[in-house]
């Protein structure tokens, strides 16, 4: 019966074989897609990597500009305050002077 050390050492060197092996398959399977896609003349969007919104997500939604200063400066209203409107807080104006109304 093999001892825990021996069993550990063959896992080892299983692992580095089986990544040795996916090394060399990889290649051929990625140079196998790559005569595929060049053959039916496909595109990062037709394998649904390109910049449409991917099948099963929500395509987004523009947010409404909120928030205008005088400078043509916007701010939806989500996420962290921009540094004009910090700026001009700290300035003694409030959130509601810039609000589009």
């Amino acid at each position: 019966m093999a001892t825990y050390q021996e069993i550990v050492q063959k896992i080892s060197e299983l692992q580095k074989q089986a990544e040795e092996i996916k090394a060399r398959e990889q290649a051929t399977v990625i140079a196998d897609i790559r005569e595929k896609i060049e053959q039916y003349g496909l595109t990062a969007d037709d394998l649904g990597f390109g910049s449409k919104a991917v099948a099963g997500k929500k395509a987004s939604r523009k947010v409404p500009v909120r928030y205008r200063d005088s400078a043509g400066n916007t701010w939806t209203g989500r996420g962290k305050r921009p540094g004009w409107l910090t700026q001009a807080l700290a300035n003694g104006k409030t959130v509601d002077d810039f609000l589009i109304r």
